[in-house]
């Protein structure tokens, strides 16, 4: 299974000849750069600007043309409705989800399960109100975002996708569910149903203390770190986390896990 990732929540798996493409977003993602596979299928995992925003005009895209009868989509009703708003994906191939629904495609099964998005602001007081100033020091950019924001599903569900293959390799990605806040009552019934090989999920810098507990409750083979917000956190100035320096904290606590930090446009992992 190969991994690469396209910067943002971006992300695809690439095994035999099929390729599974998470929250594909930003001008990094191109058909020429997903070319060469029999079947691709588009997990969404929600309707926010920086996973849904920009995949509705990929598939519209004239380029698209020679990929249609290929392509399966697959999120939860609302954003599944919105991107393929034009019918370009043909019907049978758009897979509306929710909480434990699976579909099988190409003979990956993709699960999907709901998860608490991660919170938007630090903790404490005085961290929340540097941090909303520094949102609010940028009005345009902000306001850009706003306007994204309203013409995509918002309030969708969210989703995590369990993908297993046919020869039993599986993967997790579990988005911007891993945080400070998240249940453990949730991450084990998730463990419990959907044990998996891979586990993707993003950080945030005010979370890396509570990954570690979720780490050892989901025990996979592998773990691939993201940073689902790092552009914004540059456009805005906020703090940001060292990924490459957490990955390697996160490989001594737990030798018997491999550790990958996505941090490069275009970066490939086995």
């Amino acid at each position: 299974m190969k991994v690469k990732y396209y910067n943002w929540s971006g992300i695809t798996l690439a095994h035999g000849d099929t390729l599974v493409g998470f929250d594909l977003f930003g001008d990094a993602v191109t058909w020429e750069t997903l070319k060469g596979y029999q079947t691709i299928i588009l997990c969404l995992t929600h309707g926010h600007p920086e996973h849904a925003g920009s995949l509705r005009s990929l598939l519209e895209s004239p380029e698209a043309q020679g990929y249609r009868e290929r392509i399966h989509l697959v999120s939860s009703p609302a954003v599944t409705k919105h991107v393929n708003r034009s019918a370009y994906v043909p019907t049978q191939n758009v897979h509306s989800v929710q909480d434990r629904e699976c579909v099988t495609v190409a003979g990956a099964t993709i699960t999907a399960f709901t998860w608490v998005h991660m919170p938007l602001l630090p903790p404490g007081l005085r961290p929340k109100v540097s941090y909303v100033l520094q949102l609010l020091a940028h009005p345009v950019n902000l306001a850009k975002i706003a306007v994204q924001g309203l013409r995509l599903p918002m309030n969708a569900p969210q989703l995590g996708f369990h993908i297993a293959f046919p020869d039993g390799a599986t993967a997790l990605n579990y988005s911007e569910g891993v945080h400070r806040l998240t249940k453990a009552a949730e991450v084990a019934r998730v463990a419990r149903d959907l044990p998996a090989g891979a586990l993707f999920f993003a950080v945030e810098p005010d979370d890396v203390g509570a990954i570690p507990r979720w780490v050892e409750t989901l025990g996979p083979k592998s773990v691939y770190l993201y940073e689902a917000h790092r552009p914004w956190r540059d456009l805005f100035h906020l703090p940001f986390v060292d990924l490459t320096s957490y990955a390697c904290e996160l490989a001594e606590r737990f030798p018997d896990i491999t550790f990958t930090a996505l941090t490069e446009i275009g970066q490939v992992a086995e």
